[in-house]
């Protein structure tokens, strides 16, 4: 039997972050490996979204390319910028929806 992956678990993972929001991310797992994210420090949760073969990891990888990772200065100098920040979240979202409206 061959250990090889074919197909991949699709997780949102959350992150604490001291004084400050959680970090929120994607996270594709083998699914062989399917609990891995314990071991990480910070980890605080994880939610299994949907799978997605092994030969489409490549446009998974285009669809997050094309949505700008959510970077602004003013949280850095700002304590409440307007408009607000977008957060890693809204990032997540967006790669997430792509991905399941045209890969799943």
């Amino acid at each position: 039997m061959s250990l090889e992956t074919t197909t991949y678990n699709v997780y949102r993972v959350r992150f604490t972050q001291r004084g400050n929001h959680d970090h929120e991310a994607n996270a594709l797992v083998p699914v062989q490996n399917s609990d891995q994210f314990g071991a990480v420090n910070g980890y605080k949760d994880s939610t299994f979204q949907y799978q997605i073969v092994k030969s489409k990891l490549d446009r998974f990888e285009e669809i997050a390319a094309k949505h700008p990772p959510p970077y602004d200065p003013r949280v850095l100098t700002e304590r409440e910028p307007h408009p607000p920040a977008r957060n890693c979240a809204n990032w997540v979202d967006d790669v997430l929806d792509e991905v399941k409206r045209e890969l799943v």
